[in-house]
């Protein structure tokens, strides 16, 4: 675990060193300090209600315990925290955490209903960048075409995914048994353990699914992740740089798309800032400008996500 932390780091610091090296320190602060005060509440307004929204669609997915809606956003505002602070990506594994240790509920359900959630956010991303792709063809020099089609073909891998996956962990299952009987190893106990986890994930796959509220998820992912754009919309323009909704649509896309690839680092820092900058070149932005606005969006989204959380635990405190 040491090593993997130590390499978690060493990673996030090349790539921020790379980044950090080619802007002025002195000019990220400078952007820091003259937000906009309106632009910064309305993002800060379209985050809070990004969170709720995700909440309520946790909500829809736990199948076996009604949590009540505050106690859900609580343990959202604790997910999106860890997933900043965390090394290599374990912070996907907190919702399932705080999910046991504030409602009890089964790991297993936890961590059925965070997949599922995740399909949905990959269903909706593709999609944004699918649509994108097609509005901004000018600023893709490879093949439009080929773009156009490996997004189809990931989205209809995460419809397959997600219809299939009770299914397919059954037969994993299954496998992992075989595989212990035939070796007969002293790891036998470990097998079992996984095998029936992965039993019990499968079950709650299949009562997810179950309740068919498909549309009603759907829809709350779709608004939770237009407020998330929003929020990165009014921060840039709080910074100065009067850009198009579209543009930005298309650039933090990008960004999202490169943060969610499982690079072992801190957080999401760096990686979010790389495909931000990627994302935001293709629009017009300057290399530096691009940078800047990448460090300056996830600082203020980070220090409102620790204001929240910190809120949060206060008030939980007080219960």
């Amino acid at each position: 675990m040491l090593k993997r932390i130590l390499l978690s780091i060493l990673i996030t610091g090349i790539i921020l060193f790379v980044l950090l090296y080619q802007i002025s320190l002195k000019d990220l602060y400078i952007l820091l300090k003259t937000i906009d005060p309106f632009w910064a509440a309305l993002g800060s307004f379209a985050y809070l209600l990004s969170t709720l929204l995700r909440a309520l669609r946790f909500k829809w997915l736990i199948h076996s315990k009604e949590i009540s809606l505050l106690e859900l956003f609580r343990i959202t505002a604790f997910y999106h925290l860890s997933l900043m602070v965390l090394p290599s990506k374990l912070g996907e594994l907190s919702y399932p955490y705080f999910l046991k240790k504030i409602s009890g509920m089964n790991m297993t359900e936890g961590l059925a209903s965070l997949i599922a959630s995740r399909v949905y956010d990959f269903f909706i991303i593709l999609l944004i960048f699918l649509f994108a792709s097609i509005g901004f063809q000018s600023f893709f020099k490879s093949n439009l075409f080929l773009i156009i089609l490996f997004a189809c073909l990931l989205i209809g891998l995460i419809f397959l995914a997600f219809f299939y996956m009770s299914s397919f962990l059954r037969w994993l299952s299954n496998v992992l048994g075989k595989i212990s009987k035939w070796t007969k190893s002293r790891n036998a106990k470990t097998f079992l353990w996984v095998q029936r986890k992965m039993n019990e994930i499968a079950e709650d796959f299949y009562a997810i699914k179950a309740r068919k509220n498909y549309l009603s998820v759907v829809l709350t992912s779709l608004a939770s992740w237009f407020m998330i754009f929003w929020t990165f919309y009014a921060y840039m323009r709080g910074f100065g740089v009067n850009i198009s909704f579209t543009k930005m649509l298309l650039g933090s896309t990008i960004g999202v798309i490169a943060n969610a690839l499982p690079i072992s680092g801190i957080g999401n820092w760096g990686t979010l800032e790389v495909g931000w900058t990627a994302g935001f070149l293709m629009v017009g932005l300057s290399k530096e400008k691009a940078i800047t606005t990448g460090f300056g969006v996830h600082i203020v989204v980070f220090i409102l996500c620790l204001l929240i959380s910190f809120i949060c635990w206060a008030t939980s405190k007080k219960q």
